[in-house]
């Protein structure tokens, strides 16, 4: 979606208004909650930083609504195509750093070091199938820079976005605009949740946990209770929360909020036909109340599993789209100055927002590349934003029969990834783990 000037010519003042998920981002990141995640890819050797240059310099024509910079107007927040692309910079110690606010400064960077290519990305520009969709271009351009796959023809190549390709205008539409439904109803209010305790890190500093298990395992463990790996992770994170709460001391515990809630982001392209590479997503959120006692694992299962097909129900989807695009739409708030809308969003973010949710789980599903460019790529991964007022968030990748789960957090103790992956190993999974929690200590 763009706008344009009267003074100057389209292709010299090209302007992209934020998507609905955007306006609010925008208006509430940051130190504690920049809005950045992260995507890398592992390849099994260094990077050649020329040919990583050159990918980046041939891709940044072909995904103009990613290299933007944030700007503030009169009403709105807008997106402002940046003049080059940016280069490409050392991996700082920890990941998900908030991005600077420039005049010509990307809301996206791009990282390397040894053999690792990271894209980090402003929540305001994408979602994961737009970060999915750059950062396999941006792979598969590099390693034809270094000789793999050039043989190929267009064809073989499949869905993977090239320099040469026009930009597809869908690829930039705002979709929520498309399916909002003025008549729906408004969702329920969401109760406040418990939060996970402790001391949260400081100076940055981002833990990241990874645990790897075979994708045929968690597989057969969730065939065999009748539910799809999504709805058995985010068990696992509901019942790792559970255990959190209850490892509380008496005093503690009765301080604490009683109702664990987490967001599933659901990919609305599944539901609603598009072509977007921006945001379009809304939430699914299971939950459970600890006043009713001590909830089993099978408990919880059955309620995720049912809690989310409701929730990924057109007609519920419908009513977070009512609140969502209708505020947005609303005339009495379209002529309010940006500082006061600010303002606004942040109160009501502080009010309803910050405790909403005990945390989040996404699933960006699998990830494939074409055979020749999937041999050097040892693997890929994705960190969820950070937040300190969730503490701890988790993300979860499948790639070459291995499924990832990365678990980014701002707690200073590692309680919330040790019982979750202790949960799994208790369910029969076998968990590789792996951390950086060397950097923070």
């Amino acid at each position: 979606m763009q706008f344009f000037s009267k003074t100057k010519s389209a292709e010299e003042d090209r302007f992209y208004r934020l998507d609905n998920s955007a306006v609010f981002m925008a208006a509430i990141a940051g130190s504690s909650g920049p809005f950045v995640f992260s995507m890398y890819c592992e390849l099994e050797q260094a990077v050649v930083l020329p040919a990583l240059e050159t990918a980046l310099n041939a891709l940044f024509p072909r995904f103009p609504f990613l290299f933007v910079s944030l700007r503030r107007g009169v009403f709105w927040h807008y997106l402002d195509p940046v003049d080059h692309p940016p280069r490409i910079e050392a991996e700082p110690p920890f990941p998900c750093s908030p991005m600077p606010r420039r005049l010509g400064h990307p809301m996206i960077r791009v990282t390397a070091k040894g053999g690792r290519i990271t894209s980090e990305f402003h929540h305001v520009l994408t979602d994961g199938t737009g970060a999915i969709a750059f950062m396999k271009a941006l792979v598969v351009e590099y390693l034809r820079n270094i000789g793999v796959g050039t043989e190929l023809g267009e064809s073989a190549l499949g869905d993977i976005r090239r320099p040469d390709q026009p930009v597809d205008p869908e690829e930039e539409e705002d979709a929520y605009q498309r399916y909002f439904k003025s008549h729906a109803s408004l969702p329920d209010r969401s109760r406040k949740s418990f939060l996970i305790p402790g001391l949260r890190l400081d100076s940055g500093a981002y833990r990241q946990t990874v645990g790897v298990v075979e994708v045929s395992q968690i597989l057969g463990l969730a065939k065999a209770k009748g539910v799809s790996v999504t709805e058995y992770l985010a068990s696992v994170h509901l019942f790792t929360l559970q255990r959190l709460y209850e490892s509380l001391d008496p005093a503690k515990r009765r301080k604490a909020r009683p109702y664990i809630s987490i967001q599933i982001p659901v990919n609305l392209r599944s539901i609603y036909p598009s072509k977007t590479l921006r945001n379009f997503f809304l939430f699914a959120a299971p939950s459970i109340d600890l006043r009713l006692g001590h909830w089993s694992f099978d408990e919880i299962l059955y309620r995720v599993h049912h809690q989310l097909r409701l929730g990924m129900g057109e007609k519920e989807l419908l009513r977070q789209l009512k609140r969502n695009v209708g505020g947005e739409r609303n005339p009495l708030g379209r002529p309010v100055l940006l500082p006061i809308k600010t303002l606004v969003l942040r109160i009501i973010n502080q009010l309803i927002g910050v405790s909403a949710y005990s945390g989040s789980i996404s699933n960006l599903g699998i990830l494939e590349l074409p055979p020749p460019f999937a041999a050097p790529v040892r693997r890929f991964g994705f960190l969820p934003a950070r937040s300190k007022t969730t503490g701890a968030n988790v993300g979860i990748m499948t790639w070459k029969g291995g499924l990832y789960i990365f678990i980014g957090s701002m707690v200073a103790r590692p309680e919330f990834e040790r019982v979750f992956f202790q949960t799994l190993v208790s369910q029969g999974c076998r968990v590789k783990v792996e951390s950086n929690q060397e950097l923070i200590q």
